[in-house]
């Protein structure tokens, strides 16, 4: 540990997270760290259990004078999503997350994701539930699984256990706003078996690659213009198939469907011949899109390379259908709110792209605050696959957070903001989902805000946080749990 790490682990939530980060817990991997959490509640004498799903559920008793009043559930996630930078080597399954401090930043250094989403949120409510001078109403906490997958954790959750009358989710990424409503989503599939055809002999592989994209979370970053690669590389093949002829043999693009592409790739076969005609409208495409994206243009990388010989392929796909698929699917804005300016009502994301052995595949996010629209943008895309000869299925879906224009909490939340803070947060609805859809579902009498701490760039290696946010909104929430009434 350096002499910074160890300077900034003095604040208790630092601490926790440090220790998050040392055990690893992608989605599907929570076990290790569900069971660390469950044995450290029990260690400093609070009431906690495990469940099948490895979710973990704590309460401390309320502090003396504060037994009348309603209690609280803060919420947050154990999972986090997994994305490396292109050749960093790391194991999701064994390494630890390793901290780099620049200024009032925390990140990896652009190596992988960092995990405060929501590792940060789970240490906010460790410290909460071990500081003793703490004066607040009897408090449940509650720590799922799979969130970044399914939310089969909080589906799974036996919602029967809750006393609480008011909710805080700890899954936010302003300090100075406030949460109150999240759309619902679900994954969608779309598959297309292609006909194999023998490459001609003479032609060689080439392999076309993107990369350099700055990514990110599929809803909340989804309208910030910040490019897909799989798209990108949709129109590279499409200006190539007016070049020359060619076989694809292979895609890949994307890992994560709740993660804006970064990179993709595909291996043609061709006539070497058409290299230097293909090279030049390559070149032309290039420019084009890095003029459309002004700012992360510099760093966008596209190469048409020689392919290594174990690339090579006896057999490829004729290139038609797979560019009609991948340019004609939906993806990003569909449908922005009527009525809250500037607020993305239905979006999908293009996440991931694979073709093998003569199959595509498709993997795509669907999100919208309105379950009509959710399926109209699904039926888009069994038209087009009914079209094309291929099929979708749909699943992982999870509800929506609709807004009540009446929330006591949310007042709470705004006095203590403005007592510590000054002035009032802003209160909206996000594109991403929450939780909170679930535990609401079951349990609609439930108040409930999303609040947190400034931090940037989820789902991709340029994860960061604000130490100084993180300290400050400690701050804030030991304040606003003093004031539950």
């Amino acid at each position: 540990m350096t002499q910074q790490t160890e300077l900034l682990c003095s604040h208790r939530v630092f601490y926790h997270f440090q220790q998050i980060c040392r055990i690893p817990h992608g989605s599907g991997n929570e076990k290790a760290l569900s069971d660390f959490i469950f044995q450290w509640a029990r260690g400093i004498g609070l009431e906690a259990e495990q469940d099948d799903a490895c979710n973990v559920f704590i309460r401390k008793p309320a502090s003396p004078g504060m037994e009348e009043v309603p209690g609280v559930l803060l919420q947050a996630h154990l999972d986090m999503v997994c994305e490396k930078g292109v050749g960093v080597e790391h194991d999701f399954l064994r390494d630890p997350i390793d901290w780099v401090i620049e200024g009032d930043e925390l990140s990896t250094g652009g190596k992988t994701t960092l995990g405060a989403d929501n590792g940060i949120g789970v240490a906010l409510a460790m410290a909460v539930l071990e500081d003793a001078s703490l004066v607040h109403p009897a408090l449940e906490v509650l720590f799922t699984t799979m969130e970044e997958e399914d939310m089969s954790g909080a589906e799974q959750f036996d919602s029967a256990k809750m006393r609480s009358r008011y909710l805080i989710n700890l899954d936010h990424v302003s300090e100075h706003d406030m949460v109150c409503g999240s759309c619902g989503g679900m994954e969608a599939d779309f598959y297309l078996s292609l006909a194999k055809r023998s490459v001609p002999e003479g032609w060689s592989a080439y392999r076309l690659s993107v990369s350099g994209l700055r990514g990110g979370h599929s809803g909340e970053d989804i309208h910030r213009g910040r490019g897909n690669a799989n798209i990108l590389l949709a129109r590279l093949l499409l200006a190539a198939k007016d070049v020359c002829p060619y076989l694809l043999t292979e895609i890949r693009g994307g890992s994560f469907r709740l993660a804006i592409p970064r990179e993709a790739e595909a291996v043609l076969c061709l006539d070497p011949a058409q290299m230097p005609e293909l090279m030049q409208a390559l070149d032309v495409l290039k420019e084009e899109i890095c003029a459309e994206l002004s700012d992360s243009g510099p760093q966008i990388k596209i190469a048409l390379e020689q392919a290594a010989a174990s690339d090579s392929a006896l057999e490829g796909v004729k290139p038609d259908k797979v560019v009609q698929a991948l340019t004609l699917i939906p993806d990003g804005i569909c449908q922005m709110n009527e009525t809250l300016t500037g607020l993305v009502d239905t979006s999908d994301n293009l996440g991931e792209v694979y073709l093998e052995d003569g199959e595509l595949h498709l993997v795509l996010e669907i999100r919208s605050a309105r379950e009509s629209l959710r399926t109209y943008l699904y039926q888009k895309m069994e038209q087009l696959a009914a079209l094309l000869g291929g099929r979708c299925s749909c699943s992982r879906s999870y509800p929506s957070w609709h807004f009540q224009p009446s929330s006591k909490l949310r007042q709470i939340c705004m006095q203590a903001y403005g007592e510590y803070y000054g002035g009032e947060p802003a209160v909206h609805t996000v594109h991403a989902g929450l939780e909170v859809g679930y535990l609401l579902e079951r349990r609609p009498d439930v108040d409930a805000v999303s609040i947190g701490p400034d931090c940037w760039d989820f789902h991709s290696p340029a994860e960061t946080v604000s130490i100084s946010s993180v300290k400050n909104f400690y701050i804030y929430l030991c304040k606003l749990l003093a004031l539950i009434r």
